[in-house]
């Protein structure tokens, strides 16, 4: 992609600064230069958004030009601002809505690029004064969620709900079902960027959104096991194998999935709550309740800022509770990856250990892959979406500020570790394990029947 440097008002004509890229993708590293300063020179550089409903998000950093007037920000370090250091992505981790509201930076329209405008100002600048200064040099960033040729295609398939994005090209790709949270409706931009990188992914929603219910108080399983034979239904997908993405509420579907459904055969679950608060049932018979988060496990404060207490929660969710899902159940060839932040405010770690413990004691521990990240809290995203430490959540009709826990540079790390390390898994045990798809390349190379 092309570099751009770029001059304000012909007022410092010697400055200027270079993204490399310009435009990309949004999970691609992007480095930016500023030359023609002089030496040893404050400046700020800013960096600015909008989110689809128009609301501005803007982040700061002061730097120190070098000898040769240069601010590189995979080498300079930070002297002030939203972070210090060394942080490459520092300015993508840190864009908060401006003025400060607790609100989430999320893609909704995936068929747009974020558009951000990036600024080098003069001397070092607070905040405030960084939101309304014209700048000395700028560029334009756009960062794409959606690759060249994507496809995407909105479904409406009996009670399945959901938007499924196909790869470029002929296929056949592996095919994940991408299932979110707590908030309900439907999140599309992680299921775009799967596509993005060869996968079939359908982002489903599962309450609050369209005909749904507005309230999830139980969840039929052999819903998501539609949502799972119709995507292996369509053109250009491995139709013998399915993998799951979940995360934080949709965790233990998730597993239920994995558990239950002989087509899925890779299961990954970031921030999951692996037992549930929602009572599961399939063809008929409940699989297990949910378990009651009643207000003791809360830790509320005068802010109305909530976190869980991880020793309430630890007696309340064990290895062997009736409502932990039966993870050694799932088929021989299933296999999980659980992920979880150190540093979660909703405590996933602790029904990670559970369920990791269960599986040691039946001898499983081979199936379950862990992960938990140093610095990061419970949502890891895609990466290089921005760091959000708490936003506005519903919780039983009341709205509070739910504390999500990470720093920016431990869960930017995480994002871009997991991008990496999940999609290796989920490439393993849909595709490459695939009995169909192993005939098709044998087929493909002439060494066999299909």
């Amino acid at each position: 992609m092309a570099d751009l440097g770029s001059e304000r008002d012909g007022r410092s004509s010697r400055v200027k600064v270079e993204v490399t890229p310009r435009v990309c993708l949004h999970d691609v590293p992007t480095s930016i230069n500023v030359s023609g300063l002089t030496p040893k020179k404050n400046v700020t550089l800013t960096l600015t958004t909008h989110n689809d409903s128009g609301h501005k998000f803007h982040t700061f950093a002061q730097y120190v030009s070098d000898e040769s007037g240069r601010v590189d920000v995979e080498e300079s370090e930070a002297v002030g601002g939203a972070y210090t250091g060394v942080f490459p992505a520092g300015l993508f981790s840190t864009l908060t809505e401006y003025p400060f509201k607790y609100t989430r930076l999320q893609k909704e329209d995936c068929t747009s690029p974020w558009k951000m405008t990036l600024l080098v100002h003069e001397g070092h600048l607070t905040l405030e004064e960084s939101t309304v200064s014209n700048g000395i040099a700028s560029a334009l960033l756009e960062r794409h969620i959606m690759g060249p040729g994507v496809r995407r295609v909105p479904v409406t398939h009996e009670r399945v709900r959901g938007t499924v994005f196909f790869p470029a090209g002929s296929g056949p790709h592996p095919a994940i079902v991408d299932i979110f949270g707590g908030f309900g409706g439907l999140k599309e931009y992680r299921a775009s960027m799967l596509a993005s990188r060869g996968f079939a992914c359908l982002a489903i929603a599962y309450f609050n959104y369209d005909d749904l219910p507005k309230i999830l108080t139980t969840m039929d399983l052999e819903y998501f096991e539609e949502a799972v034979e119709y995507l292996l239904k369509q053109p250009d997908v491995i139709p013998d194998r399915c993998g799951v993405l979940s995360s934080s509420k949709g965790g233990s579907f998730g597993l239920a999935m994995g558990i239950h459904l002989a087509k899925v055969t890779a299961v990954v679950s970031i921030g999951g709550m692996l037992v549930g608060d929602t009572s599961t049932t399939y063809q008929g018979k409940e699989l297990w309740k949910g378990v009651t988060l009643d207000a003791t496990l809360y830790d509320l404060d005068e802010q109305n800022m909530i976190t869980i207490k991880e020793n309430a929660l630890k007696k309340k969710v064990t290895y062997d509770h009736p409502s932990m899902p039966p993870i050694e159940t799932a088929p021989e060839n299933t296999h999980f990856l659980l992920i979880s932040g150190e540093e979660d405010g909703m405590r996933s770690k602790v029904p990670l250990e559970a369920i990791t413990h269960r599986m040691r004691l039946y001898g499983r521990e081979g199936k379950c892959h862990t992960v938990v990240y140093s610095g990061a809290g419970h949502i890891i995203e895609p990466p290089y979406n921005t760091f959000s430490g708490y936003s506005i959540y519903d919780l039983t009709g009341q709205k509070i500020i739910m504390i999500w826990g990470g720093e920016p540079q431990g869960v930017c790390k995480a994002q871009v570790d997991n991008w990496q390390n999940m999609r290796k898994f989920l490439e393993m045990h849909v595709r490459d394990r695939s009995p169909w798809y192993e005939q098709y390349v044998g087929m493909a190379s002439g060494k066999g029947k299909f």
